[in-house]
């Protein structure tokens, strides 16, 4: 797996040099499936912490999907966590049994997954050819 990206401290990604914070910042908007790939979209969020100067939107763009799992989180108790990253990170094909088993590496290897997991245990679970981190001011 290639990508345009860098995953920092398992909460934030770098591109082109910006910090961008998806657990502070960012509120999960929708997954789409398009073709042979898939679209996770986040929006910024709302609160007064957030920069002015910060992206509005942010389009991961899986491409070429070889393997797509998602398990639902509990939003009983605390249904606005569904919208809130807990963690993205890469993983191994190899323990994909251990669903939000992942490392802390910025870069994956070439037969990773990458794994996105949310404050009521949503999972995101993608393995492709590669990932394209798309920002939108």
């Amino acid at each position: 797996m290639k990508t345009n990206f860098e995953i920092e401290e398992n909460y934030a990604v770098q591109l082109n040099g910006i910090h961008i914070d998806l657990h502070n910042n960012f509120e999960f908007k929708e997954i789409l499936e398009v073709d042979n790939s898939v679209q996770i979209k986040f929006i910024k969020s709302k609160g007064d912490w957030i920069h002015k100067n910060e992206f509005e939107r942010l389009r991961f763009v899986h491409h070429n999907i070889n393997f797509i799992e998602s398990f639902n989180g509990d939003n009983s108790e605390f249904p606005e966590d569904e919208n809130t990253l807990s963690v993205i990170a890469f993983s191994p094909k190899t323990i994909r049994d251990t669903k939000d088993g992942f490392m802390l590496n910025s870069k994956p290897n070439e037969n990773d997954d990458i794994i996105y997991i949310f404050q009521n245990d949503k999972i995101f679970r993608i393995n492709c050819e590669w990932i394209e981190l798309i920002a939108e001011k």
